[in-house]
């Protein structure tokens, strides 16, 4: 029974004590109505869909009859629409556009075969100057046109340089070309 009574005593000091550490229902609305008007509020967020497309404003030096601008990277400025199909559509092989194919291969033909036929030249003089049997004025006359033999072959070479060049330019297939002959430069020395 002395347990019993403990019991509601104790319960009788929490409910007296209760109120007193509660707030009233007017302090706790006042308090949230004031952080709410401190908190701001969300700002809003627009899709395309928001947007008025003729309020948009034109780039910086863009004329009126500009409706948009493509950043040209060859160009390296803005350029309309038709200029930008245009540059890529010339920067593709088609048949319209296309170098002739034969040319190509005719031209790299003619280049390469001078240039082996120079080669085994060089190396037919090179065994004649280095030839002991022949005599000293033989011989020299036989650098000289060893000298210039080489001469022919970097001038050769210079040309099919050229022609590698100019079919990367014009985006040429390295088919069109091959086999890429053995050039002097990419050997190693003796």
């Amino acid at each position: 029974m002395f347990g019993r009574r403990v019991t509601c005593a104790l319960l009788a000091l929490l409910i007296e004590a209760a109120p007193v550490a509660a707030q009233s229902l007017g302090d706790l609305a006042r308090q949230e109505e004031a952080r709410r008007a401190s908190v701001q509020k969300a700002v809003k967020t627009l899709s395309n869909a928001d947007l008025d497309p003729s309020a948009i404003a034109a780039p910086p030096g863009a004329t009126s009859a500009e409706s948009s601008c493509y950043l040209s990277k060859s160009k390296g400025q803005c350029v309309s629409a038709g200029e930008m199909v245009a540059t890529s559509v010339a920067g593709v092989l088609t048949k319209e556009n296309a170098p002739f194919e034969q040319k190509w291969r005719n031209d790299a033909e003619e280049i390469r075969s001078q240039i082996e036929k120079t080669q085994g030249s060089i190396a037919t003089l090179e065994n004649a100057v280095a030839d002991e049997g022949r005599s000293a004025s033989d011989r020299k006359a036989l650098e000289k046109t060893l000298a210039a033999t080489r001469q022919a072959l970097a001038r050769l070479e210079r040309q099919w340089e050229a022609l590698e060049k100019a079919a990367g330019n014009e985006r040429v297939p390295r088919k069109w070309i091959e086999p890429i002959p053995t050039l002097t430069k990419n050997q190693p020395p003796q």
